[in-house]
């Protein structure tokens, strides 16, 4: 428990005072702010330009590429093959800047997506997309699929599913890379319904009967601003938000990261968000009894005040945190994260000398001083595999390290029951004797 904060202030009551918050390690390269990108925050968009994994050679340029650095792509045409999308270099794209494309496809019985977890986007932000689109311009893409453009989806969690449509490219020679319609700066905004919103692309081509499905909308350079929501400091302590876990683009269960933190002290890291934690006083409560001066002189007397706090949050008890009886691994990790060792359970008894006129009552008021600490334990060192990334979002409510507990006594004048309290009669039996009756009288002989 850290010392009490002393201070003080008088006034028609006198009052003696006595005693002493989503940065994310990733392993690829941003992608940045453009200028005419709308405002707000960067988002860290992994491989939004899908550069990556480098190409080689020619062949490679066209071909379905089921894992692209990232994303997720997902979808089977019922014998247990997956569907990727078709990645293209910016030769073939037809892109004006050379920017590399995926080619959303298109099973034969359901839409494909192609998709990624904004990572560092909390929910409650607003999130703005920007991308290009154009028809395909794979070999199967005849002038007749791509004559009126190409429908797709884009979602963000939270947010509405937007329809779009690619620009029409009535001209198109079929079998042609480096063709295209490309529209530069579309964009998508939504408000985050979660933290790390999935961001979706959906081609909406119907499949032929013949399953070919390497013809659809084409998407090029992702990137993404949010606007932050405002700290929301009316959450108490007894109803943090739940924590979440995420394995790259997927969700897991909070216990499966628990456990692979846990499992070795370098195994993760934790990093505050600075941003949301934040130190607080809780609201004074009175501690212990009320004492009420009947008398007719001032009473001095000394009254032991305990101070005891807890510590809150949801993690599996196989993380220790908040604090068990013995440190453990992740208590470790964040401790070094934070730069804070907190006393999880702390209690201090203290010894407080009142003094308090007569006619007055006196009490002891105490105010914790608290943390708010909310960040994400991460996979340690960050994966060059983005999909192979622990992340476990948490929120602790613990006794703060850099706020001192405060101890007030305070006085004030009696209540109109307490004042009548004080002038009751004294409550004795009537004397056996009376005026006329010498004392000894009745006694037995």
């Amino acid at each position: 428990m850290k010392t009490p904060h002393v201070s003080g202030r008088t006034g028609a009551v006198r009052v003696a005072v006595i005693g002493g918050a989503l940065c994310l390690g990733l392993s690829t390269t941003v992608q940045p702010s453009h200028a005419d990108q709308p405002g707000g925050e960067p988002v860290a968009v992994i491989n939004g330009d899908f550069a990556l994994p480098a190409f080689t050679g020619t062949a490679a340029s066209h071909v379905p590429t089921p894992y692209v650095h990232g994303w997720s792509a997902g979808g089977t045409n019922g014998a247990g093959t997956s569907y990727g999308v078709l990645r293209y270099l910016g030769t073939n794209s037809g892109h004006p800047d050379g920017k590399a494309a995926v080619l959303l496809r298109s099973p034969v019985a359901a839409t494909h997506s192609f998709k990624q977890r904004l990572r560092g986007v909390r929910a409650g932000a607003q999130v703005t997309v920007t991308f290009d689109d154009s028809p395909g311009v794979a070999p199967q893409c005849t002038p007749a699929a791509v004559a009126a453009g190409q429908p797709y989806t884009v979602e963000g969690a939270g947010g509405a599913v937007s329809d779009r449509n690619t620009a029409p490219d009535p001209d198109k020679k079929a079998n042609t890379l480096g063709k295209g319609a490309w529209r530069i700066g579309q964009t998508y905004t939504f408000t985050a319904g979660e933290n790390e919103p999935l961001l979706t692309f959906t081609s909406q081509v119907a499949a032929p009967a013949n399953a070919g499905t390497n013809c659809g909308p084409m998407i090029a350079d992702v990137r993404a601003v949010h606007i932050p929501p405002p700290v929301d400091k009316t959450i108490p302590k007894n109803a943090l938000p739940p924590s979440e876990a995420f394995y790259g683009n997927d969700r897991r269960t909070v216990a499966d990261a628990v456990n692979y933190c846990a499992a070795a002290r370098n195994n993760c890291v934790f990093t505050p968000d600075e941003t949301y934690s934040y130190s607080y006083y809780e609201p004074a409560q009175v501690n212990g009894d009320t004492y009420i001066n009947c008398t007719r002189n001032a009473l001095t007397r000394t009254r032991p005040v305990t101070l005891t706090g807890r510590s809150y949050g949801d993690l599996p008890a196989g993380a220790g945190l908040p604090g068990g009886a013995t440190p453990t691994i992740m208590a470790q990790q964040f401790t070094t994260g934070s730069a804070t060792a907190p006393d999880w359970n702390p209690s201090l008894t203290r010894s407080v000398t009142e003094i308090f006129q007569p006619s007055e009552v006196s009490w002891i008021e105490t105010q914790a001083g608290r943390r708010r600490a909310e960040g994400w334990f991460t996979s340690n060192p960050a994966p060059a595999d983005p999909h192979t990334q622990w992340r476990l979002y948490t929120v602790l409510d613990h006794p703060s390290t850099d706020l001192s507990d405060r101890i007030y006594q305070r006085t004030g004048p009696m209540t109109a029951f307490e004042k009548q309290r004080c002038q009751s009669d004294r409550l004795t039996a009537p004397t056996p004797v009376g005026a006329d009756t010498p004392a000894g009288a009745n006694r037995i002989p």
